[in-house]
């Protein structure tokens, strides 16, 4: 389900576009995507359309774009909680971020829809919010998205 150097712990930024912009070049560096540009443009874009800030300090940013080479998913807590115009008016602290290619079906939805429905249990929360390392976070997803 997730990497292990997909999990990110202390993200730097203080706005959408820069957090957005710190994973995206995270996953060019593993060689994930061609375009950093065009990847957080297509983020972007998807959270212009509605807000990923799904509540409880957590959003889910996607998106699909040509400059994606294979599905990835990401997990990062943020240093400082960042405005992302959330459902529930709070800031986001941690977020999952959900790239996927142009001509992917739409497999990066029934991980949307998992998430959103663990999201909704404080005990999943709690755990995002608490983890510490790497390998138990990946632990702790696997076990919970199973």
């Amino acid at each position: 389900m997730i990497e292990e150097q997909f999990v990110l712990f202390n993200v730097s930024g203080t706005t959408q576009r820069e957090v957005v912009g710190v994973l995206v070049n995270h996953a060019k560096m593993a060689g994930r995507i061609t375009s950093v540009a065009e990847v957080v443009d297509a983020v972007l874009r998807r959270e212009v359309e509605g807000t990923t800030g799904f509540g409880k300090g957590i959003a889910i940013p996607h998106g699909k774009c040509n400059a994606v080479s294979e599905p990835t998913l990401l997990f990062a807590r943020l240093q400082n909680k960042v405005e992302w115009k959330a459902m529930d008016d709070q800031p986001v602290q941690a977020l999952f971020m959900i790239l996927v290619p142009e001509k992917s079906h739409n497999d990066h939805l029934k991980i949307l829809a998992q998430l959103a429905r663990k999201l909704m249990h404080d005990d999943f929360v709690e755990g995002l919010l608490s983890i510490t390392s790497q390998s138990q976070m990946v632990v702790f997803l696997t076990e919970q998205l199973a």
